[in-house]
């Protein structure tokens, strides 16, 4: 037997090593706007009113029939993530939409804001959670 022949054999007997994948994170701004929302539920006695922020779910991930039920029971495409239904200020309420860093706004998403800012609401876009409780704690400071 050669010694070539010899080698092939031995690195056959190896195990094969096969790299590790990364999972990828498929939803990030679902993990940043659940931040946003641990936070409300943990400042509610500090912010009046601030238990009322809550979400559309536009942005869960869903079966072909599941949308099509949403869809027929109102959802609307291009709704915010958050709403916060609480006057402040000049303003008669607060929408957020959460992205994630390489984010874009959809057509409808950029309608609505504009829609709600032009009929009195404070509308932002805000790329962290971080970001949009910094939105939150500013809204309320305009009752100050």
């Amino acid at each position: 037997m050669s010694l070539d022949s010899l080698i092939k054999k031995a690195i056959a007997k190896q195990p094969t090593i096969k790299a590790v994948r990364k999972k990828r994170n498929a939803q990030p701004e679902a993990i940043e706007q659940a931040a946003v929302v641990a936070w409300a539920r943990n400042n509610e006695r500090k912010y009046p009113f601030l238990w009322m922020l809550h979400s559309s779910l536009n942005g869960l991930k869903r079966t072909k029939a599941a949308q099509g039920k949403a869809k027929a029971s109102g959802m609307l495409s291009g709704v915010p993530d958050l709403f916060l239904p609480v006057p402040m200020g000049a303003f008669k309420g607060l929408y957020i939409e959460m992205k994630s860093a390489k984010g874009r706004i959809s057509p409808e998403q950029s309608k609505f804001l504009k829609s709600v800012s032009d009929f009195g609401y404070a509308a932002f876009i805000c790329y962290s959670a971080v970001e949009a409780i910094d939105k939150i704690k500013t809204y309320y400071n305009l009752s100050s």
